[in-house]
């Protein structure tokens, strides 16, 4: 319970500050501004700006600003996400496209993007400005990439970790290095904090994908087999894949190239992914990368904040 109320109060701060940041200079983007407020997120990106901040000691009010625009960030990558997907839902609620249209839906992200380099510009840090701009250019590269390979068969996993690295991990990379500048941090130092930070975006990400096959739409939230619906070559297909021989991985194509899978496809594909126990190779990777993650955080001295880190990545892995 004590961890939980630490949470809220850290997010309320941030939601205050994201209020300020975001501005309303007509009438759609006061709505716009609430949905983004109020869309439930876990708000995992500034909130690990902001552990890392307690664990490297930094004094620099910044903090609050630096954590919001991580935020900002990814609300915007979201709100292009849903147009590229054409998404009416996204957790629970009607996406901006489907409120507003598309087109909103797209200047709304920019404009997002806008107030926040605008607030981040306000600090006057280059190197802030630098690692900021750089997570900009991954998330289009890895939008870009991953349009060209959804559903291509031949994706591989290096291509895969490409796309998961611009569209997930580096933003995470920033949350955490962007405390070890606040923090006055040599180049080399903050790569290792850096590294951190992509090590656990690339683990969030492969553990949403899972979610996919392996969680009952109840308890995930999502769309039980949606990616598969719509015929992605998901870290769970991408693993199946390297255990099947020749004969078996054609067929696999042939029903990733189906113009609709159906129920029987729908079986298809769990049987299979059972029978070679891809759950359980899963289970294990994932596994191993959160206890080096949880290894990593134990160089810093046990303290409430570092115990709350602990807690949410056990519910996040």
């Amino acid at each position: 319970m004590k961890s939980n109320l630490g949470i809220q109060s850290i997010l309320a701060k941030f939601d205050k500050n994201l209020d300020g940041i975001i501005k309303e200079d007509i009438p759609v983007l006061k709505k716009i501004k609430k949905h983004v407020i109020t869309s439930g997120g876990k708000r995992i990106r500034p909130f690990s700006h902001y552990l890392f901040c307690q664990f490297l000691n930094v004094k620099d009010v910044s903090w609050l600003d630096v954590g919001s625009v991580a935020e900002l960030i990814h609300a915007a990558s979201l709100l292009h996400d849903d147009v590229v997907d054409n998404a009416p839902i996204r957790r629970g609620k009607p996406t901006i496209g489907s409120l507003f249209g598309n087109k909103t839906a797209i200047l709304a992200g920019d404009y997002l993007l806008a107030c926040g380099i605008s607030r981040l510009n306000s600090l006057g840090n280059s190197e802030l400005m630098e690692i900021f701009s750089q997570v900009l250019k991954d998330l289009s590269v890895s939008e870009l990439l991953q349009m060209e390979w959804e559903k291509n068969p031949k994706i591989s996993l290096k291509v895969y970790d490409s796309i998961i690295y611009g569209k997930t991990a580096s933003l995470f990379g920033v949350c955490t290095e962007s405390a070890a500048i606040l923090a006055g941090k040599t180049k080399k130092e903050r790569m290792v904090v850096r590294d951190f930070g992509v090590r656990l975006g690339k683990l969030f990400q492969k553990k949403d994908d899972c979610l996919d096959y392996f969680v009952d739409s109840s308890a995930s939230g999502k769309e039980f087999l949606k990616d598969f619906k719509n015929g992605l070559f998901t870290y769970p297909v991408l693993i199946l894949r390297n255990q099947l021989g020749l004969i078996e991985k054609r067929k696999l194509e042939s029903v990733f190239k189906k113009e609709e899978r159906d129920s029987s496809d729908e079986s298809y594909i769990l049987n299979l992914m059972e029978s070679k126990k891809v759950s359980e190779i899963l289970h294990k990777e994932l596994n191993s990368e959160k206890n080096y993650l949880l290894s990593y955080l134990n160089q810093f001295p046990n303290s409430g904040e570092r115990e709350l880190f602990v807690e949410q990545l056990n519910r996040l892995t």
